[in-house]
C-alpha cells in the first residue's frame, strides 16, 4: 500500500475542531483552535497559520473539512467567518502547491457523510421515543467516544474525527479483496 503520513481533518466554525490521523487503525488526536479576535482576516489568518504550524511540525498528505451547511438563521458574520475559513483551507493547498511543489490530498466532506461516518447512518433509533430520529450533535459526541474510544472534548472535535474517517477512506481506500 502507498505510504501515508497522515491527514489533518477540521470542524470549521468559530471554534475549529482539529483531528490529526497518522495512519489507518490509529487513533487520531484532537485540538480545538479558538479563534479570538475581533476582526474577520485575524481569525481566518489564525487558521491558515496553524495548517503551516501543522505541516511544519509534521508534514502530512491531506487535508479535509466540513463542508459549512447554511441555515436561515446564521449571521452575515458567521457566514462571512464560515467561507473565508473554506478559502483559507483552499489557499494552504494552492501556496503548499506553488511555494513547496506539494500536492496536498484535499476533500470537503458533507455533514451528512460526518454522520454516516460516526453513526453509521443518518438516523438513530431513540428509545425514549419509540422511533427513529435524526442523528444529533450528541449522538455524534457519544459515538466518538464510545464506538471510536476517542479522547474528544468537544462535538467539533468529533466532527473533524468523522471528516478524517471519511478522507481518509477518499484518499487511501482500502484494499479490495479479490
Amino acid at each position: 500500500g502507498a505510504l501515508m503520513s497522515g491527514l489533518v481533518a477540521l470542524d470549521l466554525a468559530s471554534n475549529v475542531g482539529v483531528a490529526r490521523f497518522r495512519a489507518r487503525g490509529q487513533v487520531p488526536t484532537f485540538d480545538t483552535l479558538r479563534l479570538e479576535g475581533l476582526d474577520l482576516s485575524y481569525k481566518i489568518g489564525q487558521l491558515l497559520a496553524r495548517l503551516f504550524d501543522e505541516y511544519d511540525s509534521e508534514p502530512f498528505d491531506g487535508l479535509a473539512w466540513e463542508r459549512p451547511t447554511l441555515t436561515p438563521k446564521d449571521t452575515v458574520d458567521l457566514i462571512e467567518l464560515l467561507y473565508g475559513l473554506v478559502g483559507a483551507c483552499y489557499a494552504f493547498v494552492g501556496l503548499m502547491r506553488q511555494r513547496e511543489g506539494i500536492h496536498l490530498k484535499w476533500t470537503e466532506v458533507s455533514t451528512d457523510d460526518v454522520k454516516r461516518a460516526l453513526c453509521h447512518d443518518l438516523f438513530v433509533f431513540d428509545e425514549r421515543l419509540q422511533k427513529r430520529r435524526k442523528v444529533d450533535k450528541n449522538d455524534m459526541l457519544h459515538a466518538a467516544r464510545t464506538t471510536m474510544g476517542w479522547r474528544v472534548r468537544t462535538d467539533h472535535e468529533a466532527d473533524a474525527g468523522g471528516v478524517g474517517m471519511t478522507a481518509f477512506d477518499r484518499f487511501w481506500p482500502r484494499a479490495v479483496a479479490a
